[in-house]
């Protein structure tokens, strides 16, 4: 998993309801009140739901808080996404959906929830921070759940994401950082295309030792769509 402070505000993803098959519209349910959102800027470029070969990126709903919580709470994924100590609660998700919504109309974050294709199990999320447009500059964040570790869905998730934010977005560049202990997810972004430019020394002190960060980047003229095996 790579690191994703940027997209969930140290914890969170976007909470909403995608209204048809592509939009630029999204409908946001709070208890019995309904709000509409347009996604703003560049954003309303993309056609949601971002479908792969196996997978559909969608908007997170308010109904799928259980599975984020149960599962990016676990240690073996917690650990590698967050720099907080704290399990994530139910309170961080709502006070996320305030500024997810926020954050669609400005069109300056993109985060959906990574389900199976056909079967619409939900699997883990991802996220695209836009908000230096003047630099063409986006920062790639994702995580998956345990039990869908190693079949390829993280690859698959971010490549989508990348070429949304290649070819959609016209975007320069794509950042993402990793902690020193995760090796997976830096396997991953150099399946893609990305280059370790740095590190951040002793950013993270976690089960006692300290740990450093891992910064990737990888260029629009670079990026290598990852293809699953059929």
């Amino acid at each position: 998993m790579c690191n994703i402070s940027f997209c969930r505000s140290e914890p969170t993803l976007l909470r909403a309801f995608l209204h048809g098959g592509w939009t630029a519209r999204v409908i946001f349910r709070c208890g019995s009140r309904k709000f509409v959102a347009k996604l703003g800027g560049r954003l309303a470029r993309v056609r949601l739901p971002v479908r792969t070969s196996r997978l559909v990126l969608r908007f997170p709903q308010l109904s799928d808080i259980p599975f984020f919580l149960r599962y990016l709470n676990e240690p073996a994924v917690f650990d590698p996404v967050f720099y907080r100590h704290t399990p994530l609660k139910r309170t961080d998700e709502v006070d996320f959906v305030r500024r997810s919504l926020r954050e669609a109309r400005d069109g300056s974050r993109l985060n959906l929830a990574i389900t199976i294709r056909g079967t619409r199990t939900l699997m883990g999320g991802i996220g695209l921070d836009t908000t230096d447009w003047e630099n063409g500059r986006g920062q790639l964040g994702y995580w998956l759940a345990k039990p869908y570790w190693h079949k390829g869905y993280g690859s698959e998730a971010a490549s989508a994401v990348c070429r949304i934010a290649f070819r959609t977005l016209k975007l320069h560049r794509v950042d993402a950082s990793v902690f020193q202990f995760n090796p997976r997810s830096m396997k991953l972004l150099r399946r893609l295309g990305f280059v370790a430019e740095g590190r951040k020394r002793s950013v993270l002190n976690r089960g006692g030792r300290w740990h450093d960060e891992v910064l990737f980047g990888l260029l629009a003229t670079d990026f290598r769509p990852f293809l699953p095996r059929k």
